[in-house]
């Protein structure tokens, strides 16, 4: 797999309110880690409890879903010396950090800004989003979101002797995961390089436009011509925001047909993206005509 090594990472979180924040704040309260070589065999783990310092009492989803106390992180390390271990523990070889899903980086980076004013992650040079590829070889669609536990039991990994939703058992996950879906090269392009441009990219939030007077809004866009004949649909009555979509009755004067026009425009890092469907409306069939009997 080359020379670059590969640290699988887990977080679990405890969310409350900060005022230092202002607002919602993900305290992390528990890491797991499992290191890989470059022929993807384990190598080493990594563990640690990060005590709270937002809120000592832990939301009852947080101990409904991972069975941690309050009392159990009462022993725990600070984040900073946490954070210290776990590079140390990393090394200076080149390293990939792999989570699945971005969730728990953002986090990641959360805590950086709050506890060092800066999202930049210390140790971070290379990174890949590995439930994105894990999908991709098990050939699951972009539109869904698989699941850890879901993966490995696709994959027919046994989950008997791991605590799910415990980040050192999660990451263990992980990694047996990546066992069976890597391919060198697929992997390594999927592996992204951390500069600048990959935190913006990754705060970046998508957005749909709402306001068909936003100039980003072509008119042209908002057009469909008519499967039947390819002249261009009327539009009856105006356009209408609703399900994160524009939304108009459209007809062909030709064809006598009627059709739902749906336009959607995202804004995303990349630029804008807009998203196009027409569907017939068909005609409602006949009811049957109710005929009353009188009695007699």
């Amino acid at each position: 797999m080359g020379a670059m090594q590969v640290v699988v990472v887990d977080l679990e979180w405890n969310g409350s309110y900060s005022k230092k924040a202002h607002g919602y704040f993900n305290e992390i309260i528990e890491i797991g880690a499992v290191k890989l070589d470059g022929n993807m065999q384990v190598v080493d783990e990594f563990s640690e409890q990060i005590r709270p310092v937002v809120s000592k009492k832990l939301s009852t989803i947080v101990t409904d879903l991972t069975h941690i106390s309050a009392e159990e992180l009462e022993d725990g390390t600070t984040f900073a010396k946490m954070m210290r271990r776990f590079a140390a523990w990393i090394g200076s070889e080149p390293t990939a950090i792999l989570t699945w899903s971005t969730t728990d980086l953002l986090v990641l980076m959360e805590n950086c800004r709050f506890f060092y004013g800066k999202q930049e992650i210390p140790f971070l040079g290379h990174y890949m989003d590995f439930q994105a590829y894990a999908q991709g070889r098990m050939g699951v669609s972009d539109g869904q979101q698989l699941g850890l536990a879901r993966a490995g039991e696709l994959l027919g990994i046994p989950e008997d002797s791991l605590s799910l939703h415990r980040a050192m058992d999660d990451s263990r996950l992980t990694a047996k995961i990546l066992q069976k879906v890597v391919e060198r090269t697929s992997f390594e392009a999927a592996i992204l390089s951390v500069d600048a441009e990959f935190y913006r990219r990754i705060t970046f939030k998508t957005t749909v436009i709402s306001d068909i007077d936003n100039p980003l809004v072509k008119r042209s866009e908002l057009a469909f011509d008519c499967p039947e004949c390819g002249r261009e649909l009327r539009r009856r009555g105006q356009w209408r925001f609703r399900s994160r979509a524009f939304c108009a009755e459209l007809t062909c004067r030709r064809c006598k047909k009627n059709y739902n026009g749906r336009v959607q425009f995202r804004l995303k890092y990349e630029g804008l993206e807009v998203r196009k469907k027409l569907n017939e409306k068909k005609p409602p069939e006949e009811q049957p005509q109710t005929v009353a009997i009188a009695e007699g």
